[in-house]
């Protein structure tokens, strides 16, 4: 019986440090993009959560490519008084698909974590004065061109003009709720993504 105990607290070393090692390892590079990474997981999406059965479901192999946050945020952030062509592209950002205008969402609030440290803390329009350069270094994080949305609030909705539901996981990490095509929260067809 000790034996036993053994081989299985040897294989369980072992697979720790097989996972230890794996999720130190830099993601995998694009050929001929040096600013993106590979990602395997579909954490990065976003992603619709029903209870029907027989719905698809997004396969858990799929490959994901997003840009690696640039060290100068500030370079890439909207400008605080938009030009004629960003207000032009901001017209036709009006006309994103809601799952872009969440995903653009996600990549907001990614931009802010990476150059704060930390995310906007607060209600829905505090965050959203904080993502548009209410915030320690006047960065205004919301592109003309994103889709994002402010209703008269002060609330960023999302695609079908409901405003979205922040919750804080952590730090760092935060889930956005999007209350999807029937406009109330908590429902089959909300889409969620961190």
């Amino acid at each position: 019986m000790k034996k036993f105990w053994a081989v299985v607290a040897i294989v369980a070393v072992i697979a720790g440090l097989y996972l230890v090692f794996r999720s130190k390892s830099p993601p995998p590079q694009v050929p001929g993009e040096p600013n993106a990474v590979v990602s395997e997981n579909n954490s990065n999406l976003p992603t619709t959560h029903t209870n029907v059965p027989g719905a698809p479901r997004p396969s858990p192999t799929s490959t994901v490519v997003t840009p690696s946050p640039s060290p100068d945020l500030a370079s890439h952030a909207a400008s605080p008084t938009p030009t004629p062509a960003e207000v032009e592209s901001a017209k036709e950002g009006a006309n994103l698909p809601p799952l872009t205008v969440l995903d653009h969402a996600r990549v907001v609030m990614h931009n802010y974590s990476t150059a704060f440290g930390e995310n906007p803390v607060g209600t829905n329009p505090e965050i959203t004065a904080a993502l548009m350069g209410k915030n320690p270094k006047q960065i205004n994080f919301v592109a003309a061109d994103s889709g994002l949305r402010v209703n008269a609030k002060g609330e960023m909705v999302d695609g079908y003009g409901t405003p979205f539901f922040f919750h804080q996981i952590s730090g760092k990490e935060m889930e956005i709720r999007s209350a999807g095509p029937d406009r109330v929260m908590w429902t089959f067809d909300d889409s969620v993504t961190r």
